[in-house]
């Protein structure tokens, strides 16, 4: 890419993002702080100012396949307390979290699945039965939600039948 392609169409300060993340996540762990909440209260003034908790639970079932040289796939998971019922849709990343069979975050927003104690992230790839899982949705940049981007990489991209609806207004 070009100087200009990066200006262009770059996320700025991911990279101090990234520092930030780390940081934060630790320092709440060795507080025994929740790191869920110091997350969300250290992205509160970035470009992801939107941090919801969709779910808590344990994994019921996961289904992975390879296909086209992608991770294709669905988890389902169970609320701690029975009631509710979460299906994720993935493709090398989560694409879409349907709590009850209604989505409530959906690329391009991160739909991002963390260990319940520590808050470590779970890749679609290390995604288990049993596991004990918190779902957080994050709202991406104004950059990743205009129309072009999402005709490259919104629900329809990659065959979801929802629309988008930032997760600041559905969760």
């Amino acid at each position: 890419m070009t100087g200009a392609q990066v200006k262009r169409t770059a996320v700025p300060r991911t990279l101090t993002l990234a520092r930030t993340v780390g940081r934060t996540l630790r320092e709440a762990r060795s507080r025994a702080a929740d790191p869920v909440a110091a997350l969300a209260d250290a992205l509160r003034d970035t470009l992801y100012g939107h941090l919801r908790v969709l779910f808590r639970g344990k994994v019921t079932d996961v289904e992975r396949r390879t296909e086209a040289g992608f991770a294709r796939g669905r988890a389902a998971a169970v609320s701690f307390d029975g009631r509710h019922e979460l299906e994720l849709m993935f493709q090398n990343e989560h694409l879409v979290a349907l709590v009850d069979g209604e989505p409530r975050c959906i690329v391009p927003d991160l739909v991002c699945v963390l260990e319940s104690e520590q808050a470590e992230p779970i890749t679609t790839e290390s995604l288990r039965y049993g596991q004990r899982i918190t779902v957080v949705g994050i709202s991406t940049p104004a950059l990743m939600r205009t129309p072009e981007a999402l005709a490259v990489f919104g629900p329809a991209a990659f065959g979801l039948p929802y629309p988008f609806r930032p997760v600041e207004e559905v969760a």
